[in-house]
């Protein structure tokens, strides 16, 4: 069998965009993924890589050959999980990439405690915030992630757990102080605030409203938003799920109750298909909390 570790160096310089980059992912000198390059190069006849002093790109021969060496890490990548799995007990740290909105849920509470208390060798470590992290960079086993995009990047896997549609909250004192809300057109008139922008389509039967809220208060955290709404500052968006516990006790209420609002579905997020004993383990107490709510 031919040395494929020159395959997989190729791959690395592909994938972070120089030798000096990929020399440190992967553990080694810049001279020596310059020499595996070469020798790939020489071994086969072909030119792989355009280089200049400022740039490096792929030749046609090279993004061909590019498709599947990264078709041969990944195999590499899950031959390596599926040996950790002959390990029978779960054991050890799961990384979960969770938004802020998720980690107050009563589902991802429960998840959490069922995890400590089924599996109590495994070390759940947090990772929270609002913007997508790179799995395969950042370490991360699970990620729990909403909306269509979990689907795009070919190299993961997601798993769905939940759909949840989308509602207009407003704290029950907001609403008291103001005019009564019967129609979608009326909510321009009130303050707002947001962590994407407002721009929603809203149906009743045969009818549909867009709303487009143009002056609203920008925030960079879910659960700020959901905090500062429940204080009475205005209204916003919040994912069903998410305020469920704060409807229930009070704290905020859903605005056009008889309109829906688009859905959106959250999937556990995986680098591989095949996972760890300690990640499965994981990923079962995710879906199971999740589907029982």
């Amino acid at each position: 069998m031919q040395d494929i570790k020159p395959l997989l160096v190729f791959a690395a310089v592909l994938e972070h965009g120089s030798m000096n980059a990929a020399a440190a992912a992967l553990g080694m000198t810049p001279s020596a993924v310059s020499q595996h390059i070469t020798r790939l190069e020489s071994l086969h006849g072909v030119k792989l890589l355009n280089r200049s002093t400022r740039h490096l790109a792929p030749t046609d021969a090279g993004r061909a050959l590019a498709v599947h060496c990264g078709r041969l890490r990944r195999t590499l990548a899950d031959t390596q999980t599926a040996l950790d799995n002959l390990k029978t007990e779960a054991a050890g740290e799961v990384h979960l990439a969770i938004t802020s909105g998720i980690a107050d849920t009563q589902m991802f509470q429960t998840a959490l405690k069922r995890l400590q208390r089924d599996y109590p060798n495994i070390r759940p470590v947090l990772h929270v915030g609002d913007h997508l992290l790179d799995l395969q960079q950042g370490g991360i086993d699970i990620a729990i992630r909403g909306g269509e995009h979990s689907l795009d990047n070919p190299d993961l896997i997601a798993r769905h757990l939940v759909a949840w549609p989308w509602q207009v909250c407003a704290a029950p004192d907001y609403l008291a102080q103001h005019p009564p809300i019967d129609r979608p057109e009326q909510l321009h008139g009130h303050r707002w605030l947001h962590f994407m922008p407002v721009r929603i389509t809203l149906k009743r039967g045969t009818e549909s409203y867009l709303l487009d809220i143009a002056d609203s208060m920008p925030c960079n955290q879910l659960a700020t938003v959901r905090s500062l709404t429940a204080g009475g500052v205005g209204l916003s968006l919040q994912l069903e799920g998410e305020v469920r516990q704060y409807v229930r006790q009070g704290l905020l209420k859903v605005v056009l109750p008889e309109w829906s609002l688009p859905v959106v579905n959250l999937y556990a997020v995986t680098s591989y298909r095949v996972q760890s004993a300690k990640t499965e383990a994981a990923l079962r107490v995710l879906q199971e909390a999740f589907a029982a709510a």
